[in-house]
């Protein structure tokens, strides 16, 4: 065994024994995302937005126009359950739905204009409860966190069976 293994090993965190909920990163990573949703959802609501319709939002103010499938994909939502999301966006006017020019079987979301309008009421209220998440952090902590969560998916974006 050379050195190097050696030193990574032994800085590695021992994952082989069970932890409590609380001791679990995955189990406190579920926990702050439910709160961080339950915090934004009553003030979203105000503007007849649900959660999932501030995913949604939030991918598309991002990148307006990509296809349904890939929304779904980065949203986390399947197939089914997105067509009812947007369903119930478009019946909202938030955004419409466009056959694909080069792709007839692929349909692209686009926010409309009270969509695009939405992001100024709503983005306020999400830093919001990001700030009060945040607390007590200082901003290289949270760039720390930050590098930290990305890793994380990058490592469980890699696995075979995902």
């Amino acid at each position: 065994m050379n050195k190097t293994s050696a030193v990574s090993r032994s800085s590695r965190p021992r994952l082989d024994r069970y932890v409590s909920t609380h001791e679990s990163v995955g189990f406190v990573v579920r926990e702050v995302w439910r709160l961080f949703a339950r915090c934004l959802q009553p003030r979203i609501a105000r503007e007849g937005v649900s959660i999932g319709m501030w995913f949604v939002l939030r991918m598309l103010w991002d990148e307006d126009g990509m296809t349904q499938r890939e929304l779904g994909e980065r949203v986390g939502i399947n197939g089914p359950t997105m067509v009812a999301a947007l369903n119930s966006m478009e019946r909202a006017g938030l955004v419409k739905r466009v056959h694909n020019r080069t792709d007839r079987r692929k349909i692209n979301v686009f926010l409309t204009e009270r969509g695009r309008k939405l992001k100024s009421k709503l983005w306020p209220m999400a830093a919001e409860v990001l700030a009060m998440g945040l607390a007590g952090l200082s901003p290289s902590d949270v760039r720390s966190l930050n590098k930290m969560l990305a890793q994380i998916r990058l490592n469980l974006e890699r696995d075979q069976f995902a």
